[in-house]
């Protein structure tokens, strides 16, 4: 194959530890085959062994002898047979094992094959996604988990791919370093193959490689991402500059981007990539909107969690459900996280659950204490009472930040904001009066009722004026005062335990 690239280093020393210590059986787990045959034949060649490949229908494959041919070598039976026979130490790599392994006559081959290339320096490796052992193999069989490529395999992987296309057809490269920092970010997670298949449409399609190429890829990841069918991916434009206000949380973010982007220098500083933040407060304050700032802000994909996806009726697909979640946004890494009002998926949950909720929440509080870098967590919540004392204290998270209502002069930016947005100049509107007058409202309230505003100018044909607004705002009831006592509850329990977003 024209495009492929030197496996990762890591990948190579495991591998190759595994076959120096005599494991005869191993089991590469990935989604990728072709990457797989790459990584097993690279190590066969390191160590000077003999590379022999099979798979169903297309029989044995052996890379220094031409022709190579075994009767009968397209089925199952005879490719084990063919195996335990052989002398002399040699890598043999087989892919579409799963279902074999549900036959006892094979488990039973594969359990000498075991321990007869125990005894010299060969092993069999198995590809698959997903392989259900027997519990007759259970303690043969040694698993490596193929990880993701990195940023300089798919940059070498895409290189490649380019100069190949470029001999058949001319193509337009045009694409800063900055932009290229941005495909290879949103290449994260990706399968080869499956960049293959999108670099190559979008070239060929256009005859160019270009910033287009990274808005077709993330259309194509949106697509791959919500196929889990727990997670969605969200394209952000939101700048940390459209929130009026938070300044603590942006001061926060600011010092810590260069710390989550450049995880290796961060280490070698003596310092670790921060994991996450909370944003608790009050509805309609900004929470969100944060989430899809930070993303932008930071180059990043982001990755929405709903909790309601992960809530399934039958026994253990909750927590499948989560488990997959977080699976996925390891391998889009790196990318920013958000667990938009967490505490339904991980609050306390009723006596009738079963304990699920318990479960979950368990399996996230490890996934944070242990999670690789490269996933930035923000969670938001606007009810703390459901919130487990555990998910909010310190240590679990970076920071926890408490987003309260906007004070007058937030007010008066965010109208302007708003106002600017719809194409209106905030010079000509007393925004001092309408902040002052807007005291208890949150930043989604105050949006609602410059919309408000302008519907009601554009059905009378009048001109949107501050009047108009003011008379808006009058007849508008905040959530601070339908839910008052709820409110202050949340100011006091935040007051002590957690750092002030404005």
């Amino acid at each position: 194959m024209p495009t492929r690239v030197v496996p990762d280093d890591s990948h190579v020393r495991d591998l190759e530890v595994l076959i120096r210590s005599h494991h005869a059986l191993i089991h590469v787990q990935t989604a990728e085959p072709e990457r797989a045959a790459t990584l097993v034949r690279w190590v066969a060649d390191k160590l000077r062994l003999p590379y022999v490949s099979w798979a169903p229908g297309h029989g044995f494959t052996r890379a220094d002898v031409p022709g190579y041919t075994v009767p009968d070598g397209k089925a199952a039976s005879a490719c084990l047979e063919h195996i335990l026979s052989a002398r002399g130490e040699t890598v043999f790599h087989v892919h579409g094992f799963a279902t074999l392994l549900t036959e006892p006559g094979h488990v039973h081959t594969l359990v000498q094959i075991a321990h007869r290339l125990a005894e010299h320096q060969g092993a069999l490796v198995i590809t698959e996604e997903e392989l259900e052992l027997p519990a007759a193999l259970r303690r043969l069989v040694t698993r490596l988990k193929l990880s993701p490529p990195k940023q300089a395999e798919y940059y070498e992987f895409v290189r490649r791919l380019l100069r190949d296309l470029r001999t058949r057809m001319p193509v337009e490269v045009s694409m800063s370093s900055e932009e290229v920092s941005q495909l290879l970010s949103h290449l994260q997670g990706l399968t080869l193959f499956e960049v293959k298949k999108i670099v190559t449409r979008a070239i060929v399609e256009e005859r160019r490689f270009d910033k287009q190429v990274i808005r077709q890829v993330a259309n194509a990841k949106r697509e791959i991402i919500e196929r889990s069918g727990v997670l969605e991916y969200f394209a952000t434009d939101e700048r940390m500059s459209d929130i009026a206000g938070l300044d603590n949380l942006k001061a926060w973010l600011a010092q810590r981007k260069l710390a989550f982007t450049q995880p290796e220098q961060t280490r070698s500083y003596g310092l670790t990539p921060p994991r996450g933040l909370v944003l608790i407060g009050v509805q309609g304050c900004g929470k969100s909107l944060c989430a899809k700032a930070i993303a932008h802000e930071w180059q990043l994909p982001l990755i929405r969690l709903d909790p309601s996806t992960l809530y399934q009726k039958f026994f253990g697909e909750t927590e499948k459900n989560l488990k997959r979640a977080i699976e996925t946004a390891e391998s889009m890494a790196p990318i920013v996280l958000w667990i938009d009002e967490m505490e339904k998926a991980f609050g306390q949950g009723d006596d009738n659950d079963s304990g699920t909720s318990q479960r979950i929440f368990g399996t996230f509080l490890s996934w944070m204490q242990e999670k690789k870098d490269g996933v930035f967590v923000v969670a938001t919540s606007n009810d703390i009472e459901r919130l487990p004392p555990e998910l909010v204290r310190k240590g679990r998270f970076d920071e926890i930040f408490f987003v309260d209502l906007p004070s007058a002069d937030t007010r008066a930016r965010i109208f302007a904001l708003h106002l600017a947005r719809r194409s209106r100049d905030p010079n000509d509107f007393d925004v001092a009066a309408l902040a002052e007058q807007s005291q208890g409202f949150s930043g989604s309230e105050i949006e609602q009722v410059v919309i408000s505003s302008l519907y009601a100018c554009f059905a009378s044909k009048k001109k949107l004026t501050t009047g108009v607004v003011l008379e808006e705002i009058r007849r508008t009831v905040p959530l601070s005062i339908t839910a008052a006592e709820k409110i202050q509850t949340l100011r006091a329990w935040a007051k002590p335990r957690t750092v002030s977003a404005g």
